[in-house]
């Protein structure tokens, strides 16, 4: 990329976090800040965001258990840009007794989409869900070694690192620990 002079206008920082707590649930985190590199002027009712301050601050904390199944949900949001915008945190609780898995930031996205949800909430659910699965990875396949495999068939394909032919597909094939379906036949 050419070397052309600029001025950072716009910074925005997520951060995700995966816990194991005392009582055996996980608890996943993630949190975003928009920050402006000016002063703002909000449209609504021209109050001041002073440059540098959080024009957005919104977190995201899930608590799992071992099937990846929501047990508690918590949206806060300390900083918005117009009055209402907070008012929506609490829906999002309708997500306890649902599982991160295939198709679950579908469901988030269609069930809170529009004016039902947050635009700048649902963008950090699927920041949740793969650090969930970052967090709980290898502690539940020591926990639960005889699910290892079927976890493994699920993430064959599902990118080009773990693509059927690729060397670490290959390697769990070898190694005997992954069967691909056009090789459980043979």
């Amino acid at each position: 990329m050419a070397q052309v002079k600029r001025k950072l206008m716009h910074r925005r920082q997520i951060e995700s976090y995966g816990f194991l707590r005392e009582d055996g649930l996980w608890e996943i985190e993630a949190s975003m800040r928009d920050l402006k590199a000016y002063h703002v002027n909000r449209d609504f009712d021209n109050s001041l965001v002073p440059e540098g301050s959080p024009f957005h601050d919104m977190r995201i904390t899930l608590a799992l258990d071992d099937t990846f199944l929501v047990k508690e949900v918590s949206v806060s949001m300390d900083a918005f840009p117009f009055p209402n915008c907070g008012g929506v945190a609490p829906s999002f609780e309708e997500l306890k007794g649902t599982r991160i898995g295939p198709g679950w930031n579908s469901l988030v996205r269609k069930t809170f989409g529009g004016k039902l949800g947050c635009t700048h909430v649902l963008e950090l659910f699927p920041v949740v869900a793969t650090t969930a699965f970052q967090t709980m990875w290898q502690p539940l396949g020591e926990k639960y070694p005889t699910q290892v495999p079927k976890a493994l068939k699920n993430l064959v394909n599902s990118c080009h690192g773990w693509s059927d032919d690729s060397p670490m597909v290959r390697k769990l094939v070898d190694e005997q620990v992954l069967r691909l379906p056009h090789e459980e036949s043979q």
